[in-house]
């Protein structure tokens, strides 16, 4: 069996949390405090960085900043996490982001749906190869 341990998480425009980073350093760690103040979100991008669902074990949920019940658009929602693996450090990203393309002779950028990169110790990888070192 492999000793996986978490030695940081870092959210950055994760369901409404600007930035933040959980600096485990492979301990146990407890979140605490009142509702609505980001325990379950922390959650919620760990879950999703490795298996695209949330703590309730959906795969479609809300992970983009809302500003006044709207949307903010034009935001990179990622989530990073540092494991250690039987002592090894393995980084672990993935950014979900809007796809933006303006027509030649337009004015305006339309959206044209979302892409989602994952990235393995910085390079550019396919979701399959994050879930298999899980």
């Amino acid at each position: 069996m492999k000793d996986i341990r978490l030695m940081k998480l870092v959210l950055t425009n994760f369901k409404g949390i600007k930035q933040f980073e959980l600096p485990a350093d492979g301990l146990d760690i407890k979140a605490f405090g009142d509702n609505a103040t980001g325990k379950t979100t922390l959650f919620d991008g760990f879950v999703w960085l490795l298996f695209d669902k949330d703590s309730q074990n959906k795969k479609d949920f809300q992970i983009k900043t809302l500003q006044g019940g709207k949307v903010v658009h034009k935001l990179n929602h990622e989530v990073e996490a540092t494991l250690s693996i039987d002592g090894k450090p393995l980084t672990l990203k993935k950014v979900f982001k809007e796809k933006w393309t303006k027509k030649r002779g337009s004015v305006n950028s339309e959206f044209f749906g979302h892409t989602t990169d994952c990235y393995v110790d910085g390079v550019p990888s396919k979701k399959e190869r994050i879930r298999r070192y899980c």
